[in-house]
C-alpha cells in the first residue's frame, strides 16, 4: 500500500537520511548504534525506525494493525451546527487525494509515520480561493525541520518554523513552507516541534526481539553434535569402547536414515543426550513479553494478534471495542481535527470526522443500546398504563435520555 508508494519515489529504505527528521543548525550528529563488547548489553539504534519496522515482524503487526484500523474511517463534513455538508471541494480531495492513492492509502502512512516518528506530514499545497485538490503523505525519517531559533512568544507556527526540508535518495532537496504542508504531531508531553519517537521507549524490547531471534537461528544452524552413543559393554577391566567397525556401521546407519527411525545395532550402546531444550532457554516467552509492550505503547490489544494460548472468540471481540474506544477513535479524530484545520476548513466553519458506524464490533453497541432503550421504553408504557403520573424528567430518568 503505502509503504510501496513511499519507497518507489522516495527511496526510504535508503541509510542516508534515516535520521532524526529536526535540524535546529543544518547539521544533526547520530550517535553509534551499539555499545562494543559481546559482554554487555547490546541495544539497537532507535534511529533506524523504519529499518525496525520492516525488520522485525512484532512491530510491524501492530503498527499495521493500527493504520488499518485508523484508516478504515469514513471521513465525513460537518458544519458548524453538527449539519453534514454534501457538497464541497473536500470531497473531491476526498475521493483522489493523489494519483495513485485512496484516501484510505494516506491516512494509513499518515498513521505509520506517526507511529515509527511521532510526526508525519503530507504535501498539500493550496490553490485559487484556498481549494486543496492534492496531498501526497511524505516520509518523516527523510524530512529535516529547520526552526527559527525564536522564543516561545508566538502567534503562528511559522514564527517556529522557517522551512521543513525534503531529502530524497539521490542527494537533492526539496523545501516547503508550512502552508503547502499538513504537519501531524503526536506530542510526549514535553517537546513542542522535535517529539520522542515511541521507538525510543522501545528500545529495550526490541533489541530483545532481535537477539532472541538470532539465538534461535543459531541453534538451528548451527546445532552441533545432538549427542553421544557410547558402549555399555564391560568386563573386569572395565568399559569395552565400540570396535572401529562397529563405529563405522553405527555412524553409516544413521546417515542413511532420517532422524526418526530407528538405527538397529547388535552392539550394547546407550544414548547421552547434549543439546539443550529449546523451551527451558524461555525465548518464546521472552518473545511475547516484549510483543506485549510494544502493543501497549500503541495502546492496542493483545488480543487482536496471534497467540497460541487464552484467545477467545469473546476476548478478541472486547479486544476489538476497546481499541477502537480508548485507541483509534481518539486518535483519528485528533489526526482529522489537525487536517480540518491546516487546510483552512475550521476557518469557515466546517469540520471534517472520521465516522466507524461501519465497523461490525461497534455496530452490536448499537444494537445493545437500541434494546435497551427499547426496555425502559417498555417499561415506561407499563408504569403509564398503570395510572402512574410522572414528570417530563422522571420519563427522560427512565429512558436514560
Amino acid at each position: 500500500m503505502a509503504n510501496n508508494f513511499l519507497s518507489y519515489f522516495f527511496g526510504v529504505d535508503g541509510d542516508q537520511y534515516n535520521q532524526r527528521y529536526i535540524n535546529q543548525f543544518g547539521g544533526h550528529n547520530v550517535p553509534a548504534a551499539n555499545l562494543i563488547g559481546t559482554k554487555q548489553a547490546v541495544w539497537i539504534d532507535t534511529y533506524k525506525a523504519y529499518e525496525h519496522y520492516i525488520e522485525i515482524p512484532e512491530l510491524r503487526a501492530v503498527i499495521d494493525r493500527r493504520a488499518t484500523m485508523m484508516s478504515s474511517a469514513v471521513p465525513i463534513l460537518y458544519d458548524a451546527s453538527g449539519n453534514v455538508v454534501e457538497k464541497h471541494w473536500i470531497y473531491d480531495l476526498i475521493n483522489s487525494p493523489n494519483p495513485i492513492q485512496s484516501w484510505s492509502d494516506v491516512i494509513y502512512s499518515l498513521s505509520v509515520n506517526d507511529a515509527l516518528f511521532s510526526i508525519s506530514f503530507a504535501y498539500a499545497p493550496k490553490r485559487s480561493f484556498g481549494i486543496v485538490n492534492l496531498m501526497v503523505p511524505l516520509p518523516s525519517n527523510k524530512m529535516k525541520v529547520y526552526t527559527t531559533g525564536s522564543k516561545i512568544k508566538q502567534m503562528d507556527a511559522d514564527g517556529w518554523i522557517e522551512k521543513v526540508r525534503l531529502c530524497y535518495s539521490d542527494d537533492t532537496t526539496e523545501d516547503f513552507s508550512l502552508d503547502e504542508l499538513v504537519y501531524l504531531i503526536t506530542t510526549d508531553g514535553v517537546n513542542l516541534v522535535n517529539p520522542s519517537s515511541r521507538i525510543e521507549s522501545l528500545k529495550f524490547p526490541l533489541s530483545n526481539i532481535r537477539a532472541q531471534y538470532n539465538k534461535r537461528n543459531v541453534l538451528l544452524e548451527n546445532i552441533g553434535s545432538i549427542g553421544i552413543l557410547s558402549a555399555k559393554n564391560s568386563d573386569i577391566g572395565g568399559a569395552l569402547p565400540l570396535t572401529p567397525e562397529e563405529k563405522r556401521d553405527i555412524r553409516n546407519d544413521w546417515y542413511a536414515r532420517s532422524k526418526d527411525e530407528i538405527i538397529i545395532t547388535e552392539a550394547d550402546v546407550q544414548w547421552n543426550a547434549m543439546s539443550f531444550p529449546t523451551k527451558e532457554l524461555m525465548l518464546f516467552e521472552e518473545l511475547d513479553a516484549d510483543k506485549r509492550a510494544i502493543i501497549d505503547v500503541y495502546g492496542l490489544s493483545v488480543y487482536l494478534f496471534s497467540q497460541e494460548k487464552g484467545a477467545t472468540f469473546s476476548n478478541v471481540k472486547e479486544g476489538i471495542k476497546m481499541t477502537y474506544t480508548d485507541t483509534i477513535i481518539p486518535e483519528t479524530e485528533q489526526m482529522y481535527s489537525v487536517i480540518t484545520k491546516q487546510l483552512g476548513l475550521e476557518a469557515d466553519g466546517l469540520y471534517l470526522k472520521p465516522d466507524f458506524s461501519h465497523i461490525p464490533a461497534l455496530q452490536q453497541d448499537d444494537l445493545a443500546t437500541a434494546q435497551a432503550l427499547q426496555t425502559r421504553a417498555d417499561a415506561l408504557a407499563k408504569i403509564t398504563l398503570g395510572g402512574v403520573s410522572l414528570t417530563e424528567d422522571e420519563k427522560r430518568a427512565i429512558l436514560g435520555v
